[in-house]
């Protein structure tokens, strides 16, 4: 056990011997401050047991890990309607450890033995909390007069003591709500992911549910702004993987040339950026599949991503409606899987040898089972289905065709054994099969097999305008895809792609009541200069028809402006309309729909 940590505890135990609660010391220095729903405190702890200014991250976690072997010290919260003489009668609205003014969070999971622990700024434009510093953001559910008092206990036994030090004199009106990111720190450094000269912003926020399945969970985030930025500008949503932070990993800063701001947070617990059960860091012993079925996995890693791109539309110009994800690995499981659950706010998304089929991953089912609980106990989502299935892309884009989702670009690597090519393959077939926009290509690259973009020969910047509010094209059995085979890494094409060579116009698209038109074509790499494509329109706004409805169709090349393919097209089902069969030119096609 470290030294300092040893000395802290015998202290408390010379405190407290043969003494009266009431003789003890006490917490002192209590502040309040309430922003936005949110109500922080501070205090100063009793004998804290880091007081140096600066300490390694490796240091503070050994310090928190040993503090409960030889004493148990909490602070205990107290919320009141009314002044507070005493806690007697009352109960704590929480109890929380020693040292929750530093942040060990900062570098992620796998910080270096040199990362130096950060303290938290509480107050926009002050300095850190000093060492010895408690903290504790508390989220009422409804407005109201609060009171708070703050007490310390040690091996459960309470000094109960109430003075103006430890309890609120005066009264704190509160308000429901989620609170706000508090501005850490502004850091310009010279590049940051390739561009020069950003600034970057770096924030924390204390989430609470349903953000998180605990109350005052400080996480990070980052804002970063290029050097040119859009106005409005689109904001991507960049989702670090395994052992990364918010500070590198998820492959490029995308579209940062074309002015996208970069948004980023760390991931926890390791949750592949999806949710996690509710039970998950309450503390309550729940490994076994009994104490799973006590609750449920609820999307707090997605909820808290977008609550936080709803707070930076606040503070920055920004286009909400040209929202992407972006990640590899990790990353690039969490980016389709955002765009997929929440397309209205994900217009695009990019994904790289991402995990779609949890269960069927090779090696990480025992990470997300962490998580989610053992597939074959049946841990519901919150809405009720069975939480491996709410997570498996390919099952959730069949449960529900007719659900709109964004364009998803995605790659994955034919000898990935630890991501797996089966689930891969069959996520690809559910696109095809449902008639959602999306490309795949793959190869022999394994972990590190890259996507890449409509109508560009990389992968770091989206060339086409894609927005939530306007439609855009699904293509299906091109007749220049590869064959990726049925799942068996040996069958099919040792590499490929699946419409890559396709493209689509934004800016003259046409969605009206009675008419819809799109120009459509193919890249000029494209191995022949003629293909046929299955097209059916997705995200229409105002052309919508209903099941068995009718249209008619033309296909005009716009090489020679002569009409070439005409006829009419029945809705699905589920009001889908795909029209069989399109000739598309790399001199470029005019796809025109009417009622």
């Amino acid at each position: 056990m470290p030294i300092f940590c040893l000395t802290y505890l015998m202290i408390l135990t010379f405190l407290w011997a043969g003494s009266s609660p009431l003789g003890a010391q006490q917490v002192s220095q209590l502040r309040a401050r309430h922003t936005a729903g949110q109500t922080l405190l501070t205090w100063q702890e009793v004998h804290t047991p880091v007081t140096q200014e600066s300490i390694s991250v490796a240091d503070l976690q050994k310090i928190r890990a040993n503090l409960d072997k030889e004493g148990q010290v909490r602070y205990r919260i107290y919320h009141s309607e009314q002044p507070i003489t005493s806690v007697q009668g009352l109960k704590p609205i929480a109890e929380v450890p020693p040292l929750t003014g530093w942040n060990a969070d900062y570098y992620g999971r796998y910080p270096k033995p040199t990362d130096q622990a950060l303290r938290y700024v509480v107050e926009e434009g002050q300095l850190p909390v000093p060492p010895g510093t408690g903290i504790y953001a508390h989220n009422p559910r409804e407005g109201e007069k609060a009171y708070y008092a703050v007490t310390v206990s040690i091996n459960g036994r309470e000094n109960i003591s109430v003075t103006k030090e430890n309890a609120l004199q005066t009264a704190i009106h509160e308000t429901a709500g989620q609170g706000v990111p508090i501005l850490q720190r502004v850091v310009k450094p010279k590049s940051f992911q390739y561009i020069e000269n950003p600034t970057l912003y770096y924030y924390v926020r204390w989430e609470s549910p349903p953000n998180a399945s605990i109350p005052s969970k400080p996480f990070d985030y980052l804002v970063a702004i290029p050097p040119q930025v859009a106005r409005p500008a689109p904001v991507g949503i960049h989702l670090h993987p395994w052992g990364g932070s918010l500070n590198e990993g998820y492959v490029w800063w995308f579209n940062a040339e074309k002015g996208a701001i970069l948004i980023a947070s760390n991931q926890v617990p390791y949750d592949w950026w999806t949710g996690y059960h509710e039970l998950l860091e309450t503390g309550l012993s729940f490994r076994q599949k009994a104490g799973w079925e006590k609750g449920v996995v609820r999307a707090y890693s997605q909820r808290r991503l977008l609550s936080f791109l709803d707070w930076v539309a606040t503070k920055w110009d920004v286009d909400l409606n040209r929202t992407f994800a972006a990640g590899g690995s990790m990353g690039g499981s969490g980016a389709s899987k955002l765009a997929i659950r929440f397309p209205s706010k994900i217009a695009w998304a990019i994904s790289m040898a991402g995990v779609h089929i949890p269960r069927k991953t090779p090696q990480f089912v025992e990470s997300y089972a962490v998580v989610y609980g053992q597939p074959e106990w049946g841990v519901a989502f919150e809405d009720g289905t069975p939480v491996w299935d709410y997570f498996d892309d390919a099952w959730y884009l069949r449960r529900d065709p007719e659900k709109e989702i964004g364009f998803i670009t995605l790659s994955n690597g034919k000898n990935d054994g630890a991501i797996g090519w089966p689930q891969a393959v069959e996520f690809y077939r559910a696109l095809q099969e449902t008639r959602r926009p999306h490309m795949l290509v793959w190869g022999q690259e394994g972990h590190g097999q890259r996507a890449r973009m409509p109508r560009a020969g990389w992968e770091r910047q989206m060339p086409i305008d894609i927005r939530v509010n306007q439609s855009l094209p699904a293509f299906t059995r091109c007749s220049l895809d590869d064959n990726p085979g049925k799942g068996d890494p040996a069958e099919g094409d040792p590499t490929g792609q699946i419409n890559l060579y396709l493209y689509w116009e934004t800016k003259d698209v046409v969605d009206e009541i009675q008419r819809w038109e799109m120009t459509v074509g193919l890249i000029d790499a494209a191995s022949r200069d003629v293909s046929t494509v299955d097209i059916t329109p997705r995200r229409l706004q105002a052309f919508r028809v209903g099941p068995g409805e009718m249209v008619r169709w033309a296909n005009t090349s716009l090489y020679d402006n002569k009409v070439i393919q005409s006829g009419e097209a029945t809705a699905d089902k589920w009001g889908l309309i795909t029209l069989p069969n399109v000739s598309v030119s790399k001199s470029k096609n005019r796809i025109k729909l009417s009622k």
